[in-house]
């Protein structure tokens, strides 16, 4: 999916010690909720965010895979799919353009099916420094993880993601940390209306 890594430098997940504080809700619109949190031990708070959805399992993980082929060329702010003959993994690569004088960052995560069955879907999300060299351009971002879980609420699926991501070099907490809600509220909008017209589609 194009929008699978919208703002992704700007999601976080825990990778430090100690007891996580609340979740605090910070934008609840269009049936999407977004929470962030601050965790021991980094400057960068964590992301949570959820909606629930009618859809199937299929056309989620669908949408969720989903992605132009990687070329060395790749825009800015565009989720790539890397090539992989994995069966349960999938690879891709995000560019992301920085303001001046902060350089670009780019990730290369795999997003890796670790357990399915008829009622959820459990998908891992972690970088990988194998697959992609480093481009001479971008400072790559080391420290990403997090996941997706997809579970069945009736007819309808409810999908959370949650993430923590360092961006490294000389990046603010301060200028990182508010702009978290923006990129996965801008995800799960994109999937909503990608999952709304298959929907349709399928129906006429």
């Amino acid at each position: 999916m194009k929008t699978f890594f919208y703002l992704t430098f700007f999601m976080l997940l825990p990778f430090g010690t100690g007891t996580p504080e609340k979740w605090k809700l910070k934008k609840s619109k269009d049936n999407i909720e977004i929470y962030t949190r601050a965790y021991p031990d980094s400057p960068f708070k964590e992301f949570k965010a959820t909606s629930v959805i009618e859809t199937t399992f299929e056309a989620l993980l669908y949408e969720l895979y989903d992605a132009p082929s990687y070329t060395p060329a790749c825009d800015f702010n565009i989720s790539y799919r890397i090539p992989s003959d994995k069966e349960n993994s999938r690879f891709f690569y995000y560019k992301q353009e920085m303001p001046w004088p902060l350089k670009d960052r780019d990730v290369v995560t795999e997003l890796k099916l670790v357990e399915q069955t008829e009622e959820r879907i459990y998908l891992s999300i972690e970088t990988v420094s194998n697959v992609l060299d480093i481009q001479d351009n971008c400072l790559r971002i080391e420290k990403l993880s997090g996941f997706w879980l997809l579970e069945k609420e009736g007819d309808a699926i409810r999908a959370t993601q949650q993430i923590h991501m360092d961006p490294g070099g000389r990046v603010p907490a301060i200028i990182v940390n508010p702009l978290i809600v923006k990129g996965p509220f801008k995800t799960f909008t994109e999937l909503h209306r990608k999952l709304d017209s298959y929907k349709e589609m399928t129906q006429n």
